[in-house]
């Protein structure tokens, strides 16, 4: 990893930081991507084929992406009112500011209620679990690769009220609801379920952006922007073991585990995963094991239909797409012959549509609860590492000549002290001996007292702080390397 090359520029109301200017490459029309293929910045490349398998002739839709390029993310986006409703896949694109988007995983889309299609597979996104489960799935980790992996998730939650010991407890899962007759249920709902949870039959837990619980219902409960809400359900071991120990003023502290493989950790280095199946490819070979991976449904294992597909090629793209009336063993034939490595089904026939450039290639037959979209950046994005951590939840991004990084994402990963004023919109972080003061707009900052000129002022993106990265390392003495086929700034602070 090379030392990153600072270049001097001529020169809100969440926390987080911009810091320090990154010398960038000219941004022309073209780029040399590290798979050696030129793409237009932020572009997605779509092509309509036709592919002969077996004697059969199959149509074929699909998007080429790099994700190494700098102005694209992947992600999986719900339906815009939350989790369990539904929206067309153009509306889902366009909202997204996406360049390409494919229907994502199966849910359930035949449920009366509309606002009951909840999705099966697990979403994960910028390192947090938006909706659990375990399945085969596309995920693309902090290395920008996308790869197919078996995946499963598990929550807990841990509570402590003063300095009583701490007492943990499991969730069933996040984002998720199992019928009013699971009175056993213990689930977290985050800003991605909606901006409620009205379920009857257990207590809802409000937990705030301070990691406190400051409400305990069980009537409707608001789910905090920054928060989220643990809801408990009414059965005898919850009430004798769970309620008790839930108090308004408590800590609350959640445990996400993502096991991707045979690998454990906090999931926190997965930009992004969606999980559907079954497999098709693996190393460039046939590999369908409906057992495995817990397929039963003739529509699966043996009818021909529409299917929609994601994979990866053999310069590591993503590719995803539409393939006309085809069985699961035709599908990976197709894939293989278009130079697929490893690929999975997601969910199809009616549910199978396609959006690429601006235009929708394939309309769905009915709304969707689900995506995977492919966003497109106006600035070049950056991401952050800080003491060894990836800053997963936010990343910087290029302006002008100056990386921008997020406030909070630094300071809390180096145990700062911050505070926000909204009033007077000042922000006062403390680290040490260091006193710093930030405001919004304004391109000087305040150190210990005096007055420091900005490569850029402070700026409020959605809500957050970002600050000029080389900010940080000036004044806190930081080390800062630069990547540059990942555009990543690895900032090490004493």
């Amino acid at each position: 990893m090379a030392a990153l090359p600072w270049k001097k520029s001529s020169a809100g109301t969440r926390v987080y930081l911009s810091v320090a200017a990154v010398a960038v490459m000219a941004v022309s029309i073209v780029w040399l991507s590290p798979s050696g293929h030129a793409s237009a910045y932020g572009a997605a490349d779509y092509a309509d084929v036709n592919v002969t398998y077996n004697g059969k002739s199959f149509s074929v839709q699909k998007v080429t992406v790099d994700l190494k390029d700098p102005y694209l993310r992947v992600e999986p986006v719900e339906a815009q009112e939350g989790i369990g409703h539904v929206e067309s896949l153009g509306s889902i694109a366009e909202r997204s500011g996406a360049v390409a988007a494919v229907n994502g995983t199966f849910f359930d889309a035949y449920e009366a209620d509309d606002s009951s299609r909840y999705p099966n597979g697990l979403m994960l996104s910028g390192g947090t679990v938006i909706h659990s489960g375990g399945n085969q799935a596309i995920a693309v980790g902090s290395d920008k690769l996308p790869q197919i992996i078996a995946m499963k998730t598990a929550d807990s939650v841990t509570v402590q009220r003063g300095s009583a010991k701490p007492y943990t407890f499991t969730a069933w899962g996040v984002n998720k609801y199992y019928g009013a007759e699971s009175t056993d249920q213990v689930v977290v709902y985050t800003k991605e379920f909606g901006p409620n949870v009205a379920f009857g039959g257990g207590t809802k837990a409000v937990v705030d952006e301070s990691d406190r619980i400051v409400q305990l219902t069980t009537g409707s409960a608001a789910i905090p922007e920054d928060g989220y809400v643990v809801f408990v359900g009414h059965s005898a071991n919850n009430r004798q073991y769970v309620l008790p120990e839930l108090h308004v003023g408590d800590t609350v502290k959640l445990g996400q585990q993502v096991t991707a493989g045979s690998v454990t950790s906090g999931g926190y280095e997965w930009e992004a995963a969606l999980g559907a199946g079954p497999k098709l490819l693996t190393n460039g070979a046939v590999d369908i094991d409906y057992t495995r991976d817990g397929f039963t449904d003739p529509k699966i294992t043996s009818a021909a239909g529409v299917r929609s597909f994601v994979g990866v090629d053999g310069s590591k793209r993503l590719v995803f797409g539409n393939v006309s009336s085809a069985t699961i063993g035709e599908l990976a034939g197709v894939l293989l012959q278009l130079g697929l490595t490893d690929a999975m089904n997601l969910d199809g026939g009616a549910s199978s549509g396609l959006y690429a450039n601006g235009t929708m290639v394939r309309y769905p037959g009915r709304l969707l609860s689900n995506a995977l979209v492919v966003k497109r950046y106006d600035k070049p994005q950056v991401q952050i590492a800080v003491n060894g951590n990836f800053v997963n939840e936010f990343r910087g991004f290029i302006q002008g000549e100056t990386t921008m990084a997020p406030f909070r994402g630094i300071f809390e990963r180096i145990k700062a002290t911050f505070q926000w004023d909204g009033n007077q919109r000042v922000l006062t972080a403390q680290k040490g001996g260091t006193t710093i003061v930030l405001r919004p707009n304004d391109p000087y900052a305040t150190v210990n007292g005096a007055k420091v000129k900005l490569d850029e002022a402070p700026t409020i993106v959605d809500d957050h702080i970002y600050i000029p990265l080389r900010f940080v390392t000036q004044t806190l003495g930081a080390k800062v390397d630069w990547n540059q086929n990942l555009y990543r700034a690895t900032v090490t602070i004493p």
